[in-house]
């Protein structure tokens, strides 16, 4: 019985092999496990590399043509890393940034290469170190402030040919430092513009019946054409706290000590001539200190009047000690005698020791 079911199974066994291929029978135990022919969808092929896409592109590229058939618009954005300082005499200031410029070139358009990625927009990025122009007025000096710019304009090519604009889609400039803070100043406020950069020449008119000459305005191009030009504009309120302590305080005393010479009586002329004289040069002195380190302008400044107001204040004592010098004069006492008006005070007759005493009075 045992014999013919081993004959049967053998039987089985071999019509099994016979119906299966020869790859197949030989693994039919233990066989390793094969890969799955599953179908890659298109967007999951092999990727092409980056340095296949540059070469292909750059293929027969000239770099001197302008993109988009000799129009393309460019957006420029500003990342501020530090100021460095601001030099008042010659107007300038100094700072760190970067620039990073955008353009589309559809000479380099990718996206038929199967890059895996969008196609993207050429970006270029670099950092640079540069000087660029303040203007003030200087009338509320130590309390004013700095205005300085930045002008960013292309050189070669006209507003037809290069559209230069701020970007759009971020804030166009960037404070990397949280503030910027100068030992003299600090950064309040900063914008962006543009504007379109033309010649405005004036020409002569005569009026034939009035016999006048009047300039007209006129507007004329450059001859290469219009330039977009981009403006960064950065303001800087002076700390003035320095000019408090240096200057303000200084001009207190210096005046204060000019009053000490009124108590000193009328025989301390040398003494008080010192007083004064001394006072008078030490106002001058800081004076001098402060004005050479600001540019030479013919504007009027706050510290201006009030040096020259200090000073007043020191020169009238020493023509007030002339007066009491002239009637204490060879040891004597002399008096002047005043006609009744508003400036004589009930008619005195004024000595030197009534000046005295009515000027600290």
């Amino acid at each position: 019985m045992k014999l013919i079911l081993l004959a049967s199974l053998i039987s089985t066994v071999g019509t099994l092999l016979r119906s299966l291929d020869d790859d197949s029978a030989e693994c039919l135990f233990n066989c390793p496990k094969r890969a799955r022919n599953v179908s890659v969808p298109k967007t999951e092929k092999a990727c092409m590399g980056d340095d296949a896409i540059i070469a292909q592109i750059l293929d027969g590229y000239n770099k001197l043509d302008l993109p988009g058939g000799g129009h393309v618009e460019v957006s420029i954005e500003i990342w501020v890393q530090e100021v460095s300082k601001i030099i008042e005499i010659t107007s300038e200031f100094e700072l760190d940034i970067y620039v990073t410029e955008r353009w589309t070139d559809p000479s380099l358009a990718y996206a038929h290469l199967n890059p895996c990625k969008s196609n993207g927009s050429i970006w270029h990025n670099y950092r640079i170190k540069l000087t660029g122009p303040c203007s003030s007025t200087l009338r509320t000096f130590p309390i004013d402030q700095q205005r300085c710019m930045l002008f960013y304009e292309s050189f070669t090519h006209n507003s037809d040919q290069v559209k230069m604009d701020w970007i759009t889609t971020v804030p166009p400039i960037t404070i990397l430092k949280g503030n910027i803070t100068l030992p003299d100043y600090v950064l309040v406020d900063f914008s962006a513009s543009s504007e379109l950069r033309h010649i405005k020449i004036y020409i002569s008119s005569v009026d034939t019946f009035s016999i006048s000459l009047s300039l007209i305005p006129l507007i004329q191009l450059y001859p290469p054409g219009i330039f977009n030009e981009l403006i960064a504009t950065f303001t800087f309120q002076r700390l003035y706290g320095f000019y408090i302590l240096q200057v303000y305080v200084p001009a207190y005393i210096s005046v204060f000590i000019s009053w000490v010479s009124f108590t000193l009586g009328a025989e301390q002329i040398p003494s008080r001539t010192t007083v004064g004289v001394n006072s008078l040069l030490a106002l001058t002195f800081q004076f001098g200190a402060v004005v050479n380190n600001l540019p030479k302008t013919s504007d009027v400044k706050a510290i201006d009047v009030w040096i020259l107001s200090s000073m007043a204040f020191i020169f009238a004592s020493l023509i007030e000690l002339a007066v009491v010098g002239y009637l204490s004069r060879d040891g004597q006492h002399g008096s002047i005698k005043c006609r009744c008006s508003w400036l004589c005070m009930n008619c005195k007759d004024w000595t030197a020791l009534k000046i005295d005493q009515q000027t600290v009075g």
